[in-house]
């Protein structure tokens, strides 16, 4: 059977969208495995200037790199 791996940065913080995640690994369990993969997300404020923002989504992605295995 076919593994779908999702990686994502951060955490679902609202309920619906934690009971929709669950709801879509239900349906698709008869046609694959789900395996989700969750990264920290960098922690900076709400206001940042661009470049820094560049440098935040750089950090991050380092981060899901690293998840992503050699057969990937």
């Amino acid at each position: 059977m076919t593994t779908v791996r999702i990686l994502c940065v951060g955490k679902l913080k609202e309920a619906y969208f934690e009971q929709a995640c669950v709801e879509f690994q239900k349906r698709l369990s008869r046609f694959c495995t789900m395996d989700i993969v969750e990264v920290p997300d960098e922690k900076a404020p709400d206001s940042l200037h661009p470049a820094d923002e560049d440098l935040v989504r750089d950090k991050e992605g380092k981060r899901l790199l690293k998840a992503i295995g050699e057969k990937d």
